[in-house]
């Protein structure tokens, strides 16, 4: 019967007794290097001699691939231990004697310069699981609780599950899980360290720090591992509070090391707590702007702060004033009734110096500067006056609408004398207001020998270029005026030579 372990991050319970074959000691869930699913780590304690081949990880996010050496990889991570007498070893035939760590890496492949082993201070045994899987072992942003469960089923049988949160894990590349012997987590970030028992008196920190920031507990930066202590401009053994503190400051971890396997002793950060950088503009809109879906039609002062993604560094802030500047131009009328023929002459009103020009729905348009004032559409329309502002730059467009009433009209002469003596020497159709016109003349046999489409057509007595003799003719007319008035007439129309 299997006995498990459960622990999350706000409580921890055994059920039954401890594990008696290992002990899972730390969880490197948030991998630096990529694929992420090819760097992640586990760090096991043995409780007794193990056989590696006998492990079997049921991971949260993957599945399990076995087990593969690889020799030459643990070369080359040892050979990146060049500040202290630690090393790797991959367990001869497979085996780990009792009371000894073991590092589990998620794949043969892992990256080498992605995670430092230096400053390792004790002999750690590596086991790789077969290259394959490259996505993530385990979830990084879940709410809910996470479980690793590792079996063993070799001369000792035993399980041992341990449970994290996602959305607890810190700092995101190198965020791990530390469980200590009681099962109690504790979240912290590696800084790109593999999670192993590491005296290195190496941490890291922004060059710069915002006064706001407040208390920073200084262990968390760090392995809980490691075994030192803290020195310089610090309170409470472990703290720093950038509150009140602009200026230059220095801390300093010094690490214990008896056995005299460390190169280096401590080390010593200088950085620098700064006050928001503040910047002033100037924005000037004509009338109104808006600002985030928000209309702004005064002077206004905004007080903005962007946002620049680093819990560390000041955001900055920005006041910006916007300067409205109002434009007060207006039409003494903006609509206007005219009939057909009437003229109508618009005035703008303003206190300031101006020029404008216009445009109508119907075509016409007066370049800048305009100087014509009177308009006489032919049809309905739609005049834009847009008037500068010669002081401020600010522009704005008036519209006049002009409505005409309609009186439409026809007329035309019943006799016309087509001789070239200049006089009466065409026939047309005379008409006002009108939408549309037809008229068509026809011989006394009924033989259409003109058509006239518009008001400026004309018949100059002839068909098929020919002159026709003098007679009478029938003249038929079709219209519409403007005013909707419908036109059909006939009637004789007298050629006379």
């Amino acid at each position: 019967m299997k006995k498990y372990i459960i622990i999350s991050l706000l409580s921890f319970a055994f059920f039954g007794a401890k594990a008696q074959c290992f002990t899972i000691e730390s969880i490197l869930a948030d991998a630096c290097g990529e694929p992420e699913g090819a760097n992640e780590m586990v760090v096991l304690q043995t409780n007794t001699t193990i056989n590696v081949d006998d492990l079997v990880f049921d991971w949260p996010n993957n599945s399990f691939l076995g087990w593969c050496t690889n020799p030459s990889k643990t070369a080359l991570l040892n050979a990146g231990i060049v500040s202290s007498c630690g090393l790797l070893l991959e367990p001869p035939n497979g085996i780990v004697p009792s009371g000894k760590k073991v590092l589990v890496v998620t794949s043969s492949d892992m990256q080498v310069s992605a995670n430092s082993f230096n400053g390792l201070t004790d002999t750690l045994y590596i086991v790789y699981q077969c290259a394959g899987n490259t996505v993530g072992h385990f979830s990084n942003t879940s709410t809910s609780s996470r479980t690793l469960t590792v079996d063993y089923n070799g001369n000792c049988v035993g399980s041992e599950s341990v449970s994290y949160f996602g959305a607890g894990l810190v700092g995101g590349d190198g965020a791990a899980v530390n469980f200590d012997i009681n099962g109690n987590a504790t979240y912290y970030n590696t800084g790109c360290n593999a999670p192993v028992p590491n005296n290195n008196p190496y941490w890291s920190f922004p060059d710069s720090i915002c006064v706001s920031y407040g208390i920073i507990d200084l262990n968390t930066l760090i392995p809980p591992t490691a075994t030192g202590v803290w020195s310089g401009d610090i309170e409470n053994t472990h703290y720093f509070n950038t509150v009140n503190k602009l200026g230059t400051y220095s801390i300093t971890y010094t690490v214990n090391d008896p056995t005299g396997c460390l190169a280096a002793k401590d080390s010593t950060i200088v950085f620098e707590v700064k006050d928001y950088i503040i910047l002033n503009d100037t924005s000037i809109a004509c009338d109104s702007v808006s600002r985030n879906g928000v209309w702004i039609t005064k002077d206004t002062l905004l007080e903005l702060e962007l946002n620049n993604g680093n819990p560390f560094i000041c955001n900055t802030r920005i006041n910006l004033q916007y300067i409205i500047k109002s434009t007060d131009f207006s039409l003494a009328q903006n609509e206007v009734t005219l009939e057909s023929d009437e003229s109508f002459t618009f005035n703008i009103l303003s206190s300031n110096d101006f020029t404008y020009s216009f445009t109508s729905t119907l075509g016409a348009s007066c370049p800048t500067p305009c100087s014509e004032t009177t308009v006489q559409p032919i049809d309905n329309a739609v005049y834009s006056i847009e008037v500068l502002d010669e002081a401020s730059g600010c522009s704005k467009v008036l519209e006049l609408n002009v409505i005409l009433n309609y009186n439409s009209a026809l007329s035309f002469p019943n006799t016309f004398t087509p001789n070239a003596d200049g006089e009466n020497d065409i026939f047309k159709v005379y008409g006002e207001d009108m939408a549309s016109i037809n008229f068509k003349v026809f011989s006394s046999w009924g033989e259409m020998v003109f058509e006239g489409k518009s008001l400026t057509d004309a018949w100059d007595g002839k068909f098929k270029g020919k002159p026709l003799s003098s007679g009478v003719y029938v003249l038929q007319i079709i219209g519409l005026g403007k005013d909707k008035v419908e036109y059909k007439e006939t009637e004789l129309l007298n050629l006379v030579r």
